[in-house]
């Protein structure tokens, strides 16, 4: 989101503030209707396996941004997986969507992720806009409590679901930091846990979110003013066959901290940003009112999609890529390619560095080009092999 909420810039209600980054995974009412990924492109084997599932690698593609890599993550070898990453450059405070499925053909269970529910109010309600209006990619509203907030959603989300109840709910307030979501005021983690039939069986579905509420005033003319910023990010959920959820919670678990982001889609979703602000105030700057600014910007950017993203790659290769550099002079686009190709680069004393699979732990060299490889923390070579044999170190 844009450093102001543009419908406030446009009313003349100018703040500053950020909303709380919404991830990747992280992803809607339904699981997402893409292309599944074909194996030879999603599925990489990891030498991970929990509850007698062995795991693979696999990707969320983003389309619209030349097919680039969004995230990685690890799911059960025959489970499928779908994505879906939707670009709306109108909205310019939330101009992307993500959302995915990962399912299992044998039986009810799957792990979706939504995305984030971002909404915001007005205090005066000064009658510029109607509850469920949506402005640059926020919805009008006003506050509400983190469970009802989520409740709210779920009901949206599993309409129509036939027997659907609420079999309790909880308190998280240790779930922001389990996501690894940078603390910030106002924060508050909530699960909801529901039952309902589908496809005439008994099933059992959780659903985690983590609510946030940004006050953000301003003195003008006409007084103090506020906009408050809040909603849900990191929607996601876990669905088993009735009775069985907790058991396989590790699997899902496993499944939801595996995921690791592209720090290069990263940056070019911060340029994109960076981008529609820009534009968007030399719209205002030409005093164009809000919804002209709106529509002129709309309509350039239909026109110009493949100017706007060659002017970003531009931008990005002049930066030098942005990210800056990691230990070991390596771009930070790096692990996340050892990460999906199931490898660990590591300091090498023979080739300056050397890759290793990284289903195994350890891996040793002996500084000519000999490497034994373990998952045995105890094992040494050099109590059993001739020559000097070192423990190599990854670059993180």
């Amino acid at each position: 989101m844009r450093r102001v909420v543009t419908v406030l810039a446009a009313l003349g209600f100018a703040a500053a503030c950020s909303k709380p980054a919404t991830a990747v995974p992280p992803p809607a009412n339904a699981p997402a209707q893409t292309q599944p990924q074909s194996q030879a492109q999603s599925q990489q084997p990891s030498g991970l396996t929990i509850d007698g599932e062995h795991f693979t690698r696999r990707l969320v593609i983003d389309h619209q941004q030349g097919n680039m890599p969004v995230a990685a993550f690890m799911a059960p070898e025959k489970w499928t997986d779908r994505s879906e990453v939707t670009w709306n450059y109108r909205n310019m405070s939330s101009p992307v969507r993500l959302q995915t499925a990962v399912e299992n053909p044998a039986n009810a269970e799957a792990l979706y992720t939504y995305p984030a529910l971002a909404m915001f109010w007005l205090r005066p309600n000064l009658g510029y806009f109607k509850p469920g209006q949506s402005e640059g990619g926020l919805i009008f509203g006003s506050p509400a409590a983190p469970a009802p907030t989520l409740l709210g959603f779920i009901q949206q989300t599993r309409r129509g679901m036939a027997d659907l109840k609420v079999v309790g709910w909880k308190d998280l307030p240790g779930l922001a930091a389990a996501l690894s979501i940078p603390p910030a005021q106002n924060q508050h983690g909530v699960g909801i846990k529901v039952a309902y039939t589908l496809n005439g069986k008994p099933v059992e579905e959780e659903f985690y979110a983590v609510s946030y509420l940004i006050n953000i005033p301003y003195d003008g003319p006409q007084g103090r003013t506020w906009q408050d910023n809040w909603g849900l990010i990191y929607i996601h959920s876990f669905r088993a066959p009735a009775g069985t959820l907790d058991k396989r919670r590790p699997v899902f678990a496993a499944i939801a901290r595996s995921v690791k982001n592209n720090p290069g889609w990263q940056q070019r979703y911060a340029a994109i940003n960076a981008y529609l602000a820009q534009q968007f105030d030399l719209q205002m700057q030409a005093g164009y009112d809000r919804i002209a600014a709106a529509g002129r910007l709309s309509a350039a950017i239909s026109a110009n999609n493949d100017a706007m993203i060659a002017a970003i790659d531009s931008r990005l290769i002049a930066s030098g890529g942005g990210g800056g550099v990691v230990k070991g002079g390596r771009p930070p686009s790096a692990s996340f390619d050892d990460y999906i190709r199931g490898v660990e680069t590591t300091n090498d004393p023979f080739y300056g560095t050397s890759e290793h699979a990284s289903t195994e732990q350890y891996h040793w060299t002996d500084g000519y080009g000999s490497y034994r490889n373990t998952n045995d923390p105890t094992a040494n070579p050099n109590n059993t092999e001739n020559g000097s044999w070192t423990l190599l170190q990854g670059i993180r």
